[in-house]
């Protein structure tokens, strides 16, 4: 009984319920005085009963009727913010994913082959995906008691097999990600930072992206990337959630 005392809405429902009820009696009980009975013969007292069930049911009603609507407008305010919270909320999931499908890299790092292999088609998928000119993986090592971070894989670099690229944590903007963790993304490129060459000729991109590859804050790697043509935040979020997956395959196989 006490429950239904502190449930506004079950205490609503039953003033209703007794209010129908009323309304139920006091037409019984007028259609029950026999037809002749007139107040001015001497027979006010029979009707007594009738004029305070329809008292009763008159209050009772007005009560259930105005706390039915107070815990409707309540309600509807409540179920309002409970869905502008659950799409303020989905919007916020959504901010943090990308609409560009992973499974093209979660089938490279899924294959067989050795971590240079897979980190080389996993880069070369990024790359492509974004229809970038040119790009690079690189994954820290220590030398000598100085952390640096060694080009481990390229993208159309242009470079020899045997050359060796490093910067050390800090130093400039792959040092800088690297020890920040932050994304970094560039789109008015210095004209001779980076140069693409091909057999046509060579050009110089104007984007460059720059995304540390980490999962729970741990920093393994740096993916870096440029192209001629600007990087929507969909392909932004799109090589952050494959550099999670490429952590979680480098940290498996260290």
């Amino acid at each position: 009984m006490t429950g239904i005392f502190s449930d506004r809405y079950k205490l609503s429902l039953l003033l209703a319920s007794l209010f129908m009820l009323g309304i139920g009696v006091s037409f019984y009980l007028v259609y029950s005085l026999p037809y002749e009975l007139r107040l001015s013969s001497g027979y006010g007292v029979a009707f007594s009963p009738v004029y305070i069930a329809l008292a009763i049911t008159f209050v009772l009603g007005c009560i259930a009727l105005i706390m039915a609507l107070r815990y409707r407008t309540e309600l509807i305010v409540y179920k309002d913010r409970e869905l502008e919270a659950n799409v303020a909320q989905q919007e916020a999931e959504n901010a943090n994913k990308t609409t560009i499908s992973l499974s093209g890299i979660t089938s490279i790092l899924n294959s067989g082959g050795t971590q240079q292999e897979i980190l080389e088609k996993s880069l070369h998928s990024i790359a492509k995906e974004l229809e970038a000119g040119q790009g690079a993986l690189y994954l820290p090592r220590e030398v000598d008691g100085k952390r640096h971070i060694f080009l481990e894989s390229g993208y159309a670099l242009g470079l020899g097999e045997s050359a060796e690229i490093s910067f050390e944590f800090g130093e400039g903007l792959l040092g800088q990600a690297v020890v920040t963790g932050n994304t970094l993304f560039v789109d008015d490129i210095p004209e001779g930072y980076v140069k693409i060459v091909s057999g046509l000729g060579s050009a110089y991109p104007k984007f460059l992206l720059i995304v540390p590859i980490k999962k729970n804050g741990t920093v393994d790697g740096v993916i870096e990337l440029a192209s001629f043509t600007r990087i929507s935040e969909d392909q932004k979020k799109f090589v952050e959630e494959a550099g999670k997956l490429i952590s979680d395959k480098i940290k498996k196989q260290q």
